[in-house]
């Protein structure tokens, strides 16, 4: 079905009703590894989550380079089940049926996109990950032929090939599993970009420009503007792929992103999450508006709202680990639903908790329960 009806069905949702609840609006978080690490410790997240009146969780799933829950065609590649530190169990089922019993609708956060291994994590050649022990040639290169990328501490991550068809394949295989196999209303599929513009440079990719401009090798320079744009092209058709895949599970399953800012995140990262919106890939985006205070936050959110067709679909994310302020978050919330906004998604529940902020924002802005927009009721 098409992506019209989806629209024209923007009735809720899923999330638990209440006597007395405001407008539907989207109150999320991410929820990663840190608070994962037990079925107690997920059930603790979800019960302070709907006590403070939230009503959707993105779930991490696929980090580090591996599945946290037990994918089929994550071991059909590498021979692995699911990340070795979450053996046994079922991450995004745990937090599925816990979030339930509170109210609470869940989301798989694909936080890594792209991102195929970590190096601290130390499997195959050179640390680069489980993906790339089994399939070497499906790493990503910077121009001298290096593969290590985000270098901190002496680890880095490493990217897959973003152009390489069996990469891209892997990947919708893994999202049409969760889609199939999980009840959930919506799958955030992030990292849908490149890791830096000195990308791009391994061979396949390089004989993939050449096959399409008359046998020339991709410009050395990574910044100049056609480069950019062909790879940017490139990444726009994976993401419509990924929506189509995703829609043929189900068509009522929303497909969301929570991209770099426009234009930031295209001239350094070949992202360009506006024209995403405008080819109907994506049912409503979620830009990372991170910012300390509010003025900057208010200018921000002020640029992506004239950079997005369609702002009813916008839903900022918010950092409340950049002031570590309650009362700064609220104003931020109270900004965003100002300008008409469909709600707003905070980065993250640990910064939640460091900043005490659930009873503060019980008190204030999130005083009702609410329910979700977008999702259709229909059976």
């Amino acid at each position: 079905m098409c992506r019209l009806m989806v629209v024209a069905a923007l009735v809720l949702c899923l999330g638990q009703t209440a006597a007395k609840a405001g407008p539907p609006e989207i109150r999320g978080v991410w929820a990663a590894r840190d608070s994962l690490g037990s079925r107690d410790q997920i059930r603790t997240m979800m019960r302070n989550l709907a006590e403070a009146n939230f009503n959707l969780v993105y779930v991490l799933v696929w980090s580090q380079g591996y599945t946290l829950w037990p994918s089929d065609v994550f071991e059909r590649e590498t021979g692995i089940r699911i990340d070795p530190q979450y053996a046994g169990r079922d991450i995004l089922q745990e937090a599925i049926e816990e979030g339930r019993q509170v109210g609470l609708s869940v989301v798989p956060w694909v936080e890594y996109g792209f991102v195929g291994g970590w190096s601290a994590r130390r499997v195959g050649p050179e640390n680069q990950g489980p993906i790339f022990a089994a399939h070497p040639d499906w790493v990503a290169r910077k121009k001298d032929g290096d593969f290590r990328y985000f270098l901190a501490d002496g680890t880095y991550f490493t990217w897959m090939n973003h152009f390489h068809p069996e990469v891209q394949r892997f990947l919708l295989d893994l999202m049409a599993e969760l889609a199939a196999r999980y009840d959930v209303p919506a799958v955030q599929f992030d990292r849908a970009r490149l890791p830096a513009l000195d990308c791009g440079y391994d061979e396949f990719t390089k004989q993939l420009y050449a096959s399409e401009h008359d046998g020339r090798l991709p410009p050395q320079n990574e910044a100049e503007a056609s480069w950019i744009q062909w790879r940017s092209a490139k990444i726009n058709q994976f993401v419509a792929r990924l929506h189509r895949t995703l829609k043929d599970q189900d068509w009522r399953l929303l497909v969301t992103n929570a991209p770099g800012l426009w234009t930031f995140a295209y001239v350094n990262f070949a992202q360009d999450y506006p024209s995403w919106m405008r080819a109907g890939s994506l049912d409503f985006v979620t830009p990372q508006v991170y910012r300390r205070d509010l003025e900057s936050y208010v200018a921000e959110l002020d640029r992506q709202i004239r950079a997005t067709p369609d702002p009813s679909r916008l839903v900022p994310g918010v950092d409340i680990t950049n002031s570590n302020d309650p009362e700064v978050l609220i104003q931020m919330i109270e900004a965003t639903r100002e300008r008409g906004l469909p709600g707003a998604v905070i980065w993250y529940y640990q910064g939640l908790v460091r900043a005490r902020a659930f009873d503060r924002l019980k008190q204030t802005v999130f005083s009702e329960k609410a329910k979700l927009p977008f999702r259709s009721s229909l059976p």
